[in-house]
């Protein structure tokens, strides 16, 4: 049953892959799709590469996951003396992977004779999958080939691991060259524990991106001088960062109503995606803000919002704030870094739909290093009463350092479970 499974699944595969392609042409982001027709031969593994030692081969899916991946897998390959293979679902994550030295490719389609044939001419020590890439045909190529398969950091949702629960068969077949699934939290874990195929395979090793969050010094002599230049220095600033247009209202409205009690507010509003800034704009002229982009070269005065259209300012922005809020938490997105803002020592303010953090949004709520807020006056509320309270903010800015500290340590578990089961093999 489950080989059934599978090969309807590899038929399937190719269909699903041109929908994604069609879905993101037809969507504001289609520029994301300008590299497709370079990448197709690498999409069909024609062309798959050839070492001449045994490489270690890490799957992440896009940028963001090869950046979490960018301490453990050079040091893996450093620690087996190995070639390191990093393949990628996007452009941005292949260039990401070069930037660490490894062999860079497109991953190919979860097709069974492409994955098949692409494991064959690379010839991997071993497959880490990164998060939540579970791709049942690469997975049963690779234990056909006798490759073994570490899924690291990994994460899933109830409805998913349903789905595999739902597909037994194919979840087994496709489980058996998996090792062991190292998994951000308990709760992953025990998601996974209840897969077919995973029993006795499933840890904790913490979240990896939390070891790769150290303070860039980028943009914050720009960000300094816009400070001085627009006579901004001095007043609060309420960052808010990796922002999605459906959560925009809620921030602007609760900004205005916070500055009606700390009138030398200010806003830094740092949209998630810069494609779509026209939007952020829209919204900011609804509710009558005054704005200027950061690319203007003309600052008015008793200009209080900031919206940012430009790319690697946000750390700059957090460290100059005294409260940030964090994106992706108000919409179904499932929230972006919510540790990024305890760098500087500064709280930070979600939404509920935290759960792709949830680990370090649950951190940062029992610690009090972090805040929850739904609605407008929500967090209004939370603003004004950081701000009127220097004890309560102090407090708060000390609670969220400790709190990362707290959760960093995920690469060294890591980099020991996996080591510890492959040297027993060599």
């Amino acid at each position: 049953m489950g080989h059934i499974l599978l090969l309807f699944y590899s038929l399937l595969a190719p269909v699903i892959a041109g929908g994604y392609a069609v879905f993101f042409l037809l969507s504001p982001r289609r520029s994301l799709m300008k590299t497709l027709g370079g990448e197709v031969k690498e999409r069909l593994a024609v062309c798959p590469p050839v070492f001449p030692a045994r490489p270690v081969w890490v799957h992440a899916a896009s940028m963001g996951e090869v950046k979490a991946a960018s301490k453990l897998a050079p040091e893996l390959a450093g620690i087996f003396k190995a070639p390191l293979l990093i393949t990628s679902s996007t452009a941005a994550g292949r260039a990401e992977a070069a930037r660490l030295g490894a062999e860079a490719r497109i991953a190919p389609l979860d097709f069974y004779p492409f994955a098949a044939a692409f494991i064959s001419a690379a010839r991997p020590l071993m497959l880490v999958l990164v998060e939540t890439e579970i791709w049942p045909a690469t997975l049963y190529a690779a234990a056909n080939a006798g490759v073994p398969v570490f899924m690291v950091n990994a994460r899933i949702s109830n409805r998913t691991a349903a789905l595999y629960r739902a597909l037994a068969p194919l979840s087994r077949l496709a489980f058996t060259g998996v090792k062991q699934v190292l998994a951000q939290t308990e709760q992953d874990a025990r998601r996974f524990r209840s897969l077919p195929g995973l029993e006795g395979k499933v840890s904790v090793t913490g979240n990896l991106k939390h070891d790769m969050l150290g303070v860039s010094a980028a943009g914050q002599d720009k960000v300094r001088d816009f400070l001085e230049a627009s006579a901004w220095d001095g007043y609060p600033v309420f960052t808010a960062g990796s922002t999605h247009p459906s959560e925009e209202p809620v921030i602007i409205e609760a900004w205005l109503e916070a500055k009606k009690k700390n009138p030398g507010l200010k806003l830094a509003l740092v949209p998630r995606h810069p494609e779509r800034l026209l939007e952020s704009e829209a919204v900011l002229k609804a509710h009558g803000a005054a704005f200027i982009r950061w690319s203007s070269t003309v600052i008015p005065e008793g200009t209080d919002c900031l919206l940012v259209d430009a790319m690697g300012l946000l750390q700059a922005f957090y460290a100059f704030s005294s409260v940030c809020f964090v994106g992706g938490t108000l919409d179904d997105t499932g929230g972006h870094n919510l540790l990024e803002p305890a760098l500087f020592s500064k709280p930070v303010l979600f939404g509920p739909n935290y759960r792709n953090a949830r680990n370090a949004g649950e951190a940062l709520l029992k610690e009090k290093g972090g805040f929850l807020t739904e609605t407008a006056p929500q967090m209004a509320e939370t603003i004004c009463l950081l701000l009127k309270d220097p004890a309560a903010l102090k407090s708060a800015q000390e609670n969220a350092a400790r709190t990362l500290a707290s959760l960093q340590g995920a690469t060294a578990k890591t980099l020991a479970v996996i080591t510890s089961n492959l040297l027993a093999r060599l």
